[in-house]
C-alpha cells in the first residue's frame, strides 16, 4: 500500500528536521525520509531562532545552547582577524588594532541587515525559480527594489570594496560569508551571502558539552509531532498528474506526496539531484568534511578554542578555489574552516571541491585516492598555522557531499521532470545555502502550506 503526505522533507540535518516537526505541528501529514548510513561530524550549527523554540517547545527537551564565541581568520605570517556577534564588540577589537575600518564597521553592517530584511529579496534567495530565472519577482517593486537587487546579485569582492577598505578585514569577511557555500568572492551573486551572514540568525551555537545534541533533539522533536520516518535511501522521484510525485525507495515502497522539500543543496547531491539557480546554491562544486583525531591534546590555534576559524592567504584565492574546482581541478590553495569539537576531535569542511576530476581521457568520477589527496590538503592547511600538527595526527574519517562516484544514488529528476537532475518544477524545492537554515526550512515550509 502506497503512504500519502502533505510534505515529504528528504535529509537529516537540523534544517530538515526542524521544517517536518513545525509542519505536522501546524497539521500538515509530514514524512522525512533519511539515508541508512548517516554522518554527523559538524561541530556547530546556525542559531535556532526563537519562533522555532517556541513553535517546537524545545526548552521540553532540556536542550541548552551556547552561542560561539568569535569568527576568526588564520592569514600567513601568523596575522589574525577576528569579529564578535556585537557590532560595538567588533569596532572596539578593530580601534585596539588601529584598523581604520572600525569608523565603518556599524554602517557597514546595518546596511547588510537592512538588506536581508527586505522580504522580496529574501523570498527571491529562498523560492524555488520561475521559469528558470531566479529573483525575476524583484523587479516588480520599482526602482527601490531593483536597486536592492543590483546590489544583492552583485559580487561580493565589489560590495566589500564599496564599504571596506583593510584587505585582511576584506578576506576575513569573504572567507566565512562565501565559505560554507563554496562561492568565489568575483562571483556574480555572491554578494546574496553577505547578506545572510549578518542576520541574526546566522550566528552559530553549539550544545551545552552535558546536554543533548542539537540533531538528536530535533529528531526526537520530529517523532513527537507525528512525522513519520523513512530510513531507507533514495531510488526516483516521478511526477504523477499535476499535483503528486510519487517518492521511489530502494526497497520498491512508494510515497505520494504533495510536496518534495531538500532543505540544503547537501541533502539534494546526496541524491544526485541538482539545486536550484540561486547563486548561493554553489553549483558545480563538492564539499568535504574531515574529522581529526589527534594524538595528544594540543593548544589551540588561538587562546579561544570556541571559535570558528578559517585560513586563507588572500581574498583572491576563493575564486580561484572556486574556477579550479569547476575545471575538475583540486585547488592548490585549498580553503578549509576548522573548530574544535567538544571531545578535542578538529572538525575541518571546504566546499572547494570538484564534483568530479578531468583528465586527458575527459571528467571522471571520485576515487578513495582523491579522498585522501583532500584529506592531505587540509591536514597541510592546518600545519600551515598550527605548529606540529601533522605529527599528531592520529586518525582522520572524511565525507565527500555532492561527489560524482559510484556509490552515490541513482540520478532523480525522470519519469517527467523538467531537465535531468534538477528541481525544475514548482512542487520539488531545493533550498539553496543558507547562513540561517533553520529559519530559512521553517518559513519556507509555513509558505509551502499557505499556498504561496
Amino acid at each position: 500500500m502506497t503512504a500519502t503526505f502533505d510534505l515529504t522533507v528528504i535529509g537529516a540535518d537540523e534544517a530538515s528536521f526542524s521544517a517536518a516537526a513545525v509542519a505536522a505541528r501546524a497539521g500538515a501529514s509530514v514524512a522525512i525520509i533519511r539515508p541508512r548510513k548517516r554522518k554527523n561530524m559538524a561541530a556547530s550549527y546556525c542559531d535556532m531562532p526563537n519562533f522555532v523554540w517556541r513553535r517546537l517547545d524545545l526548552h521540553e527537551y532540556g536542550l541548552s545552547l551556547e552561542r560561539i564565541s568569535a569568527r576568526v581568520t588564520l592569514g600567513p605570517d601568523g596575522a589574525t582577524v577576528t569579529t564578535h556577534e556585537g557590532v560595538r564588540e567588533t569596532k572596539a577589537a578593530l580601534a585596539q588594532s588601529e584598523n581604520a575600518d572600525h569608523l565603518l564597521w556599524a554602517d557597514f553592517v546595518d546596511d547588510m541587515k537592512a538588506l536581508e530584511a527586505g522580504r522580496k529579496l529574501r523570498d527571491a534567495a529562498t523560492a524555488a525559480p520561475t521559469n528558470g530565472v531566479a529573483g525575476f519577482s524583484l523587479f516588480s517593486g520599482g526602482v527601490r527594489d531593483c536597486a536592492a537587487l543590483g546590489q544583492a546579485t552583485g559580487s561580493c569582492a565589489a560590495a566589500l570594496d564599496d564599504y571596506l577598505g583593510d584587505d585582511a578585514l576584506k578576506t576575513h569577511i569573504a572567507a566565512h560569508a562565501l565559505g560554507p557555500s563554496g562561492l568565489g568572492g568575483g562571483e556574480p551573486g555572491s554578494a546574496l551571502a553577505l547578506s545572510e551572514f549578518f542576520d541574526e540568525h546566522a550566528w552559530r551555537v553549539r550544545p551545552d558539552e552535558d546536554g543533548p545534541s542539537l540533531l538528536s533533539t530535533l529528531e526526537t522533536a520530529c517523532k513527537d509531532s507525528g512525522v513519520e520516518f523513512f530510513t531507507k535511501d533514495l531510488a526516483e522521484l516521478a511526477r504523477e498528474g499535476a499535483r503528486q510525485v510519487v517518492v521511489s525507495l530502494v526497497d520498491g515502497e512508494k510515497i505520494k506526496t504533495r510536496y518534495v522539500l531538500f532543505a540544503s543543496p547537501g541533502a539534494a547531491q546526496k541524491a544526485g539531484m541538482g539545486a536550484s539557480v540561486c547563486p548561493l546554491a554553489g553549483h558545480g562544486a563538492a564539499t568535504a568534511v574531515l574529522r581529526i583525531a589527534l594524538k595528544r591534546p594540543m593548544p589551540a590555534a588561538t587562546p579561544d578554542d570556541k571559535a570558528v576559524f578559517q585560513i586563507l592567504d588572500g581574498a583572491g584565492d576563493l575564486q580561484i578555489a572556486r574556477d579550479a574546482a569547476l575545471d575538475g581541478r583540486l585547488p592548490d590553495r585549498l580553503p578549509v574552516e576548522f573548530e574544535y569539537a567538544a571531545n578535542g576531535d578538529i572538525i575541518v569542511r571546504t566546499a572547494y571541491c570538484p564534483a568530479s576530476f578531468r583528465d586527458d581521457d575527459g571528467w571522471r568520477e571520485w576515487t578513495g585516492q582523491d579522498r585522501q589527496a583532500v584529506a592531505r590538503r587540509m591536514i597541510d592547511q592546518l600545519a600551515s598555522r598550527i605548529p606540529e600538527f601533522s605529527a599528531n595526527v592520529r586518525k582522520t574519517k572524511i565525507e565527500v557531499i555532492g561527489a560524482a562516484s559510484p556509490d552515490r544514488s541513482p540520478v532523480f529528476a525522470r519519469s517527467g521532470f523538467a531537465g535531468p537532475g534538477w528541481a525544475g518544477i514548482e512542487n520539488v524545492i531545493v533550498q539553496p545555502n543558507r547562513h540561517n537554515a533553520v529559519a530559512a526550512a521553517v518559513r519556507l515550509v509555513d509558505r509551502i502550506l499557505a499556498g504561496e
